[in-house]
């Protein structure tokens, strides 16, 4: 494996927070959350607030936010991939931010379940996109994949929860690829219709895996993809919606995913009827980029829709709203692993 080398994107994220920050650590949140990348929730989202402080002359106000994870051993510690500054951890809940030396346009960002100091994020260095791994906390990040050429990104990254040496990867032009040794060697599973951004397993039978196809559709395999079944026109079989924006499996519910599409969410049951979720008609109007279910809790749902949070604790009957007072949209929602009432959001521009 060869050490990664990051010279010119920490740079870059050393000059954009130098020149671009918020300058006093004495401004409110209220003045803060119009510029915010990263907000925090403590309590289950009722209300929100920014978490985007370096240090007292600097913030990571600016960047767009494409990936998050939480570290589940230590929640404190969570990591940040960006679209084009690179890496940010935090090791204080989001009180203040590092720059990590690492690649841009972050969409991958994994912790070894077996082993949380071990850790895989994708990215794209010197126009390449690439896998790396690191094999404990602050030491280097080494190449572990890298595409043939310019041009792609590795959009879509996950791990087994039971065999931690087994995972899949999705790109920008739809290539599969699996690795069951930890990244040492890759096969190629099928190329997808479009950018492949979600990769989610049956909480059952982590060979039950479904891919979400941005905007194209979901695929389905059971059998860790020797076998693949597109399974998009059983969503939505009365409108044909085939616009699909993100996919996330039930932490509970045996074969029970949510589908977020162009005009609302779709929920396929274990027994693989889809039904459509009775979410709030208005927030029809826009994109559902991002569903959240609670994983102590599979009637807690939280959606985004433009800028507003949506949240419900009985299964999709009755929402409780967040108005978003930021420039930028959510781009991903995270649970605290061990505090369910603690709740993270990162945003960018759509």
């Amino acid at each position: 494996m060869r050490k990664i080398l990051l010279v010119l994107p920490i740079l870059a994220a050393v000059i954009f927070l130098s020149g671009c920050g918020t300058s006093s650590s004495t401004n409110s949140s209220v003045n803060l959350m119009p510029a915010a990348t990263v907000i925090r929730s403590d309590d289950g989202g009722t209300t929100w607030n920014p978490k985007i402080k370096v240090d007292d002359k600097k913030t990571i106000a600016g960047i767009d936010i494409l990936s998050m994870v939480i570290n589940p051993n230590y929640p404190n510690i969570i990591y940040i991939g960006t679209e084009a500054n690179g890496l940010f951890v935090t090791k204080d809940s989001g009180e203040t931010w590092q720059n990590i030396v690492f690649a841009n346009k972050v969409y991958g960002l994994i912790f070894d379940p077996e082993n949380p100091d071990i850790m895989y994020g994708s990215g794209v260095f010197n126009k390449r996109a690439k896998i790396y791994k690191r094999i404990q906390e602050n030491q280097e990040w080494k190449e572990v994949y890298t595409e043939p050429a310019e041009g792609t990104t590795i959009t879509a990254l996950a791990i087994d929860k039971t065999n931690s040496q087994i995972l899949y990867a999705g790109t920008s032009e739809g290539v599969i690829i699996k690795t069951t040794d930890g990244g040492l060697t890759w096969v190629n599973l099928r190329k997808a219709a479009g950018p492949v951004v979600n990769i989610v397993f049956d909480v059952a039978n982590s060979a039950h895996i479904f891919f979400g196809v941005f905007q194209k559709g979901v695929i389905e395999t059971k059998d860790g993809g020797i076998n693949v079944e597109d399974i998009t026109k059983k969503i939505d079989p009365i409108k044909n919606t085939t616009t699909i924006y993100t996919v996330i499996a039930d932490p509970y519910l045996p074969g029970v995913i949510y589908v977020g599409t162009e005009n609302g969410i779709f929920r396929r049951e274990g027994n693989g009827m889809w039904n459509e979720l009775n979410i709030i008609e208005s927030s029809k109007s826009f994109p559902t980029r991002v569903i959240l279910i609670n994983p102590k809790n599979s009637k807690e749902i939280m959606y985004s829709s433009a800028k507003a949070i949506y949240k419900s604790v009985d299964g999709g009957v009755k929402w409780s709203t967040f108005q978003l007072d930021t420039a930028k949209e959510i781009s991903v929602l995270r649970y605290d692993p061990m505090d369910s009432a603690k709740i993270y959001a990162g945003l960018r521009k759509f």
